[in-house]
């Protein structure tokens, strides 16, 4: 009988493609961050930016990075939003309720928060 422990591995909680939604009382400015990707010769570092209405809501496929021989599947890694009295919020991975891998997950920005709320259906 087998008397060791069986490891195992952490199921990635990693989001690739979004929906934001905008639920505040303003229009926002929002940057999207995705992780860089590091080569051994440089950093490939992406970003989204965009302008979001008051009740407005966008899309953000997922997106992939071609290495040549494979392709990397681009990882969300921040939400920025601005609001238009200057403040500036951020939201990071890993996010709120994220337990798998995830390929349209919905943010919503309210009039305080940037909320990780849950898989877009």
């Amino acid at each position: 009988m087998y008397g060791g422990r069986i490891v195992g591995l952490a199921t990635p909680c990693l989001v690739h493609g979004c929906t934001i939604r905008n639920e505040s009382n303003t229009g926002v400015y929002v940057r999207l961050l995705y992780q860089p990707i590091k080569s051994q010769q440089e950093v490939f570092e992406r970003r989204t930016e965009f302008q979001l209405a008051k009740g407005g809501e966008t899309h953000i496929k997922e997106e992939e990075f071609d290495k040549g021989s494979f392709q990397i599947r681009e990882t969300i890694q921040t939400i920025e939003v601005t609001r238009t009295d200057g403040r500036i919020q951020e939201i990071n991975a890993p996010f709120d309720k994220v337990n798998s891998i995830e390929l349209d997950w919905l943010f919503i920005i309210d009039n305080a928060n940037i909320l990780s709320v849950k898989r877009n259906s």
